[in-house]
């Protein structure tokens, strides 16, 4: 059923970024990305390093064609990638700490406008340079965008909006600066692995940032060949000894879930990565066939639905709450994940300091559903809606059905599929009413900001990514107030409230938990290894291992 978009607003924050952010971090969709689209000319040549033995073959779900990190977009495939070239100022432990890990110390000042961050001597990037202040302000500058900084993205401005400076205290120190108090500025430093520190020679590579990856991980660029292979081999002078454990991995696209694990059955692939309910539900039932790796819960990503909430039909309250009503979550759960993955009741995991068992989501209710359509159809003459998706088979299914329970209801629903990149630009046009997507808002124990600012702030400051297009004094309040906030107590109050706030609002109906998992052969050994400085083990969070810990035999 054609139709013609009405009320759509040409609002700066959408017509400045719709093409410069085409895919916006592509790994939040439920489907399967190609984050990033810049190519460079020395993409496939060799690079030195490494030798015979063990080599391990990683499926991932998806290709990545640019790793210049200041300005790439990466979806969970890449940033398992990044993984093995890169190391991340901090990271989180198990425990939903955001401890130093290429860091030695990051350190507030009193009012929490000032972070001092020390780094760890002796650490080297892959091409002998050494990892130094004036490295790290070089990424940083480029992070927040600084004037003259090399190849300054779109996204990350908006993430680090707030920071004004970045300052050299000494060879081995910076200080960044803010113009407002930031509490959690150790756990937004990962970035869910995002925020890896490149080597200069990467950074001011100009197109060819894209692929001329060196960092300071445990491993270096052998070569990468687009959509065939990324082929990572052994640092032999990583700064921390023992590591890695392997002399080579090889990151190979496998974009249908289940190919990935047939592949995996087969013996083609060592260990892959999948966050579908079916593919987990299959890999559980091979027995000693495979090993699996499941996420637990604790700090989940969440799938929802964004109900584009300034534009026709969900400017209406009334409509977002009939759509609400329409949808039996428990039955959609049980179809589509055989009921192996939790329903869920708000945005956050139960570890992260904003949850509450049940936020105040309406529940599944047919008879006010329709009452409500019968209201919002007196008020407009109508109730049609477009549900956005992308083209894998997973989310086309979840997508007819949840077509067909909006129809019981009297609510007209088309399905719209896109490649990752497209879907996102129709979200951003308001071409489409409902964007299916899923993300991470509660990844620590001890804050939300990180989690939560980057994805529900004001848009009409030009954060393009809060896609529902919200604006209500509640939930931006909260924000505000939070992201100063250091004492617990308070930090959970104040996040429970914005969860609460979300559900009043119903800008966006969270779905289910997503559990990650990771399937291997019986002789590859997936260890989380020791954190630096007695730290504890790294979380296994959004589908991300470190893989410096991986062995075979």
């Amino acid at each position: 059923m054609a139709r013609s978009r009405r009320h759509v607003r040409t609002s700066s924050w959408r017509s400045l970024w719709s093409i410069t952010c085409a895919v916006v971090l592509a790994a939040a969709v439920g489907g399967f990305a190609v984050a990033g689209t810049a190519q460079a000319s020395g993409a496939g040549r060799a690079r030195a390093g490494g030798g015979g033995g063990d080599t391990l073959t990683f499926g991932l779900e998806a290709e990545t064609t640019n790793y210049c990190l200041s300005r790439a977009q990466l979806a969970i495939s890449g940033i398992q990638v990044v993984s093995a070239i890169y190391d991340t100022l901090t990271v989180p432990n198990s425990k939903g700490e955001g401890v130093p890990y290429l860091a030695e110390s990051v350190e507030p000042s009193a009012d929490l406008m000032e972070w001092t961050i020390k780094l760890r001597d002796g650490v080297t990037f892959h091409d002998g340079t050494p990892l130094d202040a004036a490295a790290v302000k070089a990424n940083m500058d480029s992070w927040r965008g600084a004037p003259g900084a090399p190849n300054v993205g779109p996204l990350l401005p908006i993430v680090y909006k707030n920071m004004v400076d970045v300052q050299i205290v000494d060879p081995l120190t910076v200080n960044a600066v803010f113009s407002v108090p930031v509490a959690d500025f150790n756990n937004g430093l990962f970035g869910v692995g995002r925020f890896g520190i490149m080597a200069p020679a990467q950074l001011n590579a100009g197109d060819e940032c894209a692929t001329n990856m060196i960092g300071t991980g445990p491993f270096k660029l052998e070569s990468y060949q687009q959509n065939e292979a990324t082929t990572v081999v052994k640092n032999e002078d990583y700064w921390q000894k023992g590591y890695p454990k392997v002399d080579r991995i090889r990151f190979v696209p496998v974009v249908d879930g289940a190919a990935r694990v047939t592949q995996l059955q087969g013996g083609e692939l060592d260990l892959m990565h999948t966050s579908g309910a079916l593919q987990i539900d299959t890999l559980n039932g091979l027995g000693d066939e495979v090993k699996v790796l499941e996420e637990k819960a604790g700090f989940r990503e969440i799938r929802y639905y964004d109900l584009l909430s300034d534009t026709t039909p969900f400017d209406n309250p009334d409509a977002r709450e009939a759509f609400a009503r329409a949808l039996d979550r428990d039955k959609i759960n049980q179809i589509r994940n055989k009921g192996t993955f939790d329903v869920a009741n708000g945005l956050m995991d139960k570890n992260a300091p904003g949850y509450v068992k049940n936020a105040g989501y309406p529940a599944y209710n047919l008879k006010k559903a329709e009452q409500l359509v019968e209201k919002v159809k007196q008020d407009t003459g109508s109730f049609d809606v477009i549900l956005g998706t992308t083209t894998d088979p997973d989310n086309s299914a979840e997508a007819q059905l949840v077509k067909e329970e909006l129809e019981k209801a009297g609510i007209n629903a088309d399905i719209a599929q896109f490649d990752q990149a497209t879907l996102i630009n129709k979200a951003l046009a308001r071409d489409i009413d409902v964007l299916f997507w899923r993300n991470l808002h509660g990844g620590f124990k001890n804050h939300n900001n990180a989690d939560t600012y980057t994805w529900f702030a004001n848009k009409d400051t030009g954060n393009i990514l809060n896609f529902s297009g919200f604006d209500d004094e509640t939930t931006q309040s909260l924000l505000e107030t939070g992201r100063g906030e250091t004492d617990l107590a308070t930090v959970k109050q104040t996040y429970q409230d914005f969860n609460k706030a979300m559900a009043e609002g119903l800008y966006a109906l969270p779905l289910w938990y997503v559990n990650w998992a990771i399937g291997h052969q019986p002789d590859v050994k997936v260890t989380l290894p020791p954190l630096p400085d007695g730290a504890g083990k790294p979380l296994f969070v959004y589908g991300r291992i470190p893989v410096l810990g991986l062995s075979k035999g």
